[in-house]
Parts: structure tokens; C-alpha cells; sequence
């Protein structure tokens, strides 16, 4: 009988034994942390100081470095943006109605209706960080009646960057927005606003020769406008070229120009003397190389030509080129002006 109580009180302290350990074991699992995210020492934004143009789109790209030793993936808030004396600005991050991409423009749209399937409105901060890379975007809303521009210090913001291993902050990033400029080339300060010129000039001019005396033309000046009498909803682009007193030159006398693709536009007409087309703005919609842009693809081409029989018989092929870029919606016209020499169309 003893012996079976001995057995008996051997196998109650097993039980015991076994029964605190799994306690000690589960009390030793709640207490080990769970696994943190790495956060290094170097991650940053790299870009301190941007300044974009208000009414435009201006993404800065791949401007943050992340460390080896950093866990992906990061995330990216702008926080605290305040003018450069200290005060808080709000409307840098109220939320304006923006158009977005939904599908990538390729330049091969049909018609407006297909560009504008490809876009959709939603509402961003003027001052926009992409969460996961970082990538600071400033969009085409606001205005200098509201937003502070140069020769104004502008603004400071600070972004933060986390993970689950913690957070921190790249500090006193400037932002100093420069006033709207609607076109490009232009011939304001971005600064002050003031015409530092009162025209433009093509990017280039080959074998047009003068119509009294027989020599290559060079001045030749370009204006954009947009024409505030035309007060039909849409957008849309006139192309028009005058001669040295001022009068309209008949667009078609460009004869080997390919109007159907001059611009990315639709619906082309000829009225009084010009080529018109239904567009959207901007133009170009974005900086892609297409049959409508310069080999980079952040400004348009239009090129203007003909051909005719010069001195000795020989064919003489004319081009008048200029790259542009608009980016305001309305209705816009690019003039041609002829300056002291008409072109001549007429053969030798």
C-alpha cells in the first residue's frame, strides 16, 4: 500500500512539474515582443526645395532614400505645412477637384470622348504625397490671389515617414511656388509676372524667302492668346498666320502641312483664313513622346509647310516649326506674324 502511494504522489508532482512549466512557457510567450519593421537612420527625402508653377501638374520623383537596413514598405505623410514666418497653411492641403488617370494616354486617341474615358475628377491637396513611395506631386489647382508665390519665401513642410519599427521626419522642406505662366515658351517672368518681351519666335524657319525681295524671311514673330470672345463651353485651338501689313494668310496655302494631325485635336475646320480644332487641355495632356510633340515629349509640335519651284528649277521645300505647351483650359489661338516680308507661295 505504501508503495502505491509513493507512485501515486510521483506522478502528482509530475503533473505539477509539467503544469507550471506550460504557465512559465506561456507567460514567457506573451511577454517576447512581436517581430518590428527596421527603420534606418538615413532614410530621407533627398529634394529639400521645390518650385513649381501653379496651374500646373509637377511630379518630383524618386527623391527619397531608404537605407539597406529599412523595412519596405514606408509610408509617407506631409504634415505641418506653414508659411515661411511660421503661420499655418491650410489651403495647401484643402482639396481642390483634380483630373486624374485612370488609363494611360498614348496619343492615339480617336476623339475627345476616348481621352476623357481615360481620366477621372477626384479631389487632392494642392501639395500631394504618394503614400507608399513618396513621390511629391503639386497640382494644376489654386492661383497667386490665394497661394504665395516668389519673391515670397513661400512655404516650410515636413514629411514623415513610418513603419511599424517607428517614424520620422524629414523637416523644413521648402516650397516656393512660382505665379502661373499659361504657355510655354512664354514671355513673362515667372517672378514678377511682367512681359520681358512682346512676342516669341519659331524654333525654326527653312526656305521661306520674301515675297518682294526674294531673301530668306527671319522675322517672323508668334503670339498666343486665348480669345476671350468665344464663350462656347469646350476648349479648342485656331492657328492663324498674317502677313507683314496684317492681313490673314489663308492657313491652306501651307499646303503640305498634315492639318488632320497638326495637333492632338478633333473635329478640324477651316474659318476665315485659319485652322481650328476641339481640344484638351493641357497640350501636350502629358510628357510622352507622340506625332504631335518634340522628341521628349513636353511640348507640342506644329509644323507648317509647302513647297514650290525656286530659282533654277529646284524644289524648294518651307517649314515654319514652333514647340509650344498651354495649360489652362479655354479657347487659345497661336498667331503667325510676318514681320517687314510677306512669304512668297508662287513658284519662280
Amino acid at each position: 500500500m505504501k508503495s502505491m502511494n509513493t507512485t501515486y504522489k510521483s506522478i502528482i508532482r509530475l503533473f505539477s512539474l509539467l503544469l507550471s512549466l506550460s504557465v512559465l512557457f506561456t507567460s514567457c510567450d506573451s511577454l517576447i515582443p512581436e517581430d518590428l519593421d527596421a527603420l534606418g537612420d538615413d532614410v530621407m527625402i533627398t529634394t529639400t526645395e521645390i518650385s513649381p508653377y501653379l496651374g500646373r501638374k509637377t511630379s518630383y520623383e524618386n527623391i527619397v532614400n531608404v537605407s539597406n537596413t529599412s523595412t519596405l514598405p514606408l509610408n509617407f505623410k506631409i504634415v505641418g505645412p506653414r508659411t515661411a514666418a511660421g503661420q499655418e497653411a491650410p489651403e495647401l492641403l484643402e482639396k481642390y477637384p483634380v483630373k486624374v488617370w485612370t488609363q494611360s494616354y498614348t496619343g492615339e486617341e480617336k476623339t475627345l470622348e476616348e481621352i476623357e474615358s481615360k481620366r477621372k475628377i477626384e479631389y487632392r491637396p494642392i501639395l500631394d504625397i504618394q503614400q507608399k513611395n513618396g513621390d511629391i506631386i503639386f497640382w494644376n489647382a489654386g492661383n497667386s490671389s490665394f497661394i504665395k508665390t516668389l519673391p515670397d519665401e513661400g512655404y516650410l513642410f515636413d514629411v514623415e515617414i513610418s513603419n511599424s519599427g517607428g517614424r520620422r521626419y524629414s523637416r523644413n522642406l521648402k516650397l516656393m511656388p512660382r505665379k502661373e505662366r499659361d504657355y510655354e515658351p512664354s514671355q513673362y517672368d515667372d517672378i514678377t509676372g511682367l512681359a520681358k518681351s512682346a512676342f516669341l519666335r519659331p524654333n525654326s524657319l527653312i526656305n521661306i524667302y520674301g515675297e518682294r525681295t526674294g531673301f530668306i524671311t527671319y522675322d517672323v514673330r508668334v503670339y498666343i492668346f486665348q480669345n476671350d470672345k468665344i464663350t462656347s463651353p469646350g476648349n479648342s485651338l485656331a492657328i492663324s498666320v498674317l502677313d507683314s501689313l496684317g492681313q490673314t494668310i489663308d492657313i491652306q496655302k501651307f499646303k503640305d502641312s498634315n492639318f488632320k494631325d497638326l495637333v492632338h485635336g478633333f473635329n478640324h475646320r477651316f474659318e476665315n483664313g485659319k485652322v481650328i480644332y476641339d481640344v484638351v487641355y493641357p497640350m501636350p495632356l502629358v510628357s510622352f513622346p507622340s506625332r504631335y510633340t518634340n522628341s521628349t515629349g513636353n511640348m507640342a509640335r506644329l509644323n507648317l509647310r509647302y513647297n514650290r519651284i525656286g530659282r533654277g528649277g529646284f524644289l524648294l521645300e518651307a517649314l515654319l516649326s514652333f514647340d509650344f505647351a498651354i495649360y489652362k483650359e479655354g479657347h487659345w489661338e497661336i498667331q503667325i506674324r510676318f514681320n517687314g516680308e510677306s512669304p512668297k507661295f508662287e513658284n519662280e
